[in-house]
């Protein structure tokens, strides 16, 4: 059975769970179709602008879906179903494209692409803080995405700073949240890039210090689809080579590539 014959399958079993509207988005059972399961806003890996899907992420399946002559379709779900894996290997999607970081527990659930960005943490803070680093928030809340790299860091060194992770659903809840007035949150851990993005559009936020984790963000695919997989890999390869990521990187992260993926 094909993926796309097995997306079909998976939609119809999800059928009174919580991933099954998410899964009769995907037009399952179409050739011509490359379903990508992301969480949005992601700035500028994935987010909406009018009315359209854009970022650097969306930009790269385009090229895959190209390659494989298929129309990408967006399927928005929560960023945890994406990590965990159970998304994909659900049937919900063909692959998840979600500024996901590449760790250990992730490559034993899906099958993880290349390298295709680098990325690290930063600590973010409302408006009128006083708070300009880690070893500043004690007795504070802070605001992490669930099921992210962001949020393991910040349960990782919980309590040797002495805050409270919370988990919002998505980077769009964290800014709300953040920005709302209410003091509740006094800070934010979430991936450096996006933070940066959304800052830009939220200037009452401040980034106050960069944590650097040395990560690596990969795209996922069920955990046996390796034909998938090897196009995905196929397509990075070409757009390294023949300079169309270099110019993807500089169009969406806003900066020049300086090649900084070896791992």
């Amino acid at each position: 059975m094909n993926t796309y014959a097995r997306r079909t399958a998976a939609a119809l079993a999800l059928i009174g769970t919580g991933l099954a509207a998410a899964a009769c988005t995907a037009d399952s059972g179409d050739d011509a179709t490359l379903a990508v399961c992301t969480n949005i806003p992601f700035e500028p890996f994935e987010y909406q602008e009018g009315g359209e899907y854009v970022g650097f992420d969306v930009e790269l399946m385009n090229l895959l879906a190209e390659r494989l002559d298929q129309t990408v379709e967006i399927v928005e779900i929560g960023f945890e179903s994406i990590s965990s894996g159970e998304a994909l290997n659900a049937g919900t999607c063909d692959i998840a494209a979600a500024g996901m970081s590449i760790t250990e527990e992730r490559q034993e659930a899906m099958g993880i692409s290349q390298a295709y960005y680098r990325a690290d943490q930063a600590l973010v803070v409302p408006p009128g803080s006083s708070v300009t680093a880690l070893d500043q928030l004690e007795g504070q809340s802070v605001a992490v995405q669930s099921g992210t790299t962001g949020e393991a860091y910040a349960d990782s060194v919980k309590d040797q700073y002495g805050f409270e992770p919370v988990a919002f659903e998505s980077m769009g809840d964290i800014a709300t949240a953040m920005t709302a007035g209410s003091g509740s949150i006094g800070a934010s851990i979430a991936d450096l890039a996006t933070w940066t993005a959304m800052i830009e559009t939220a200037s009452d936020l401040t980034l106050v210090q960069t944590i650097e984790t040395d990560e690596y963000y990969g795209f996922a695919v069920q955990k046996d689809d390796t034909e998938l997989l090897d196009e995905v890999n196929a397509m990075l390869d070409e757009a390294f080579e023949d300079g169309t990521y270099a110019e993807l990187y500089e169009e969406w992260i806003g900066e020049p590539y300086t090649g900084d993926l070896d791992q």
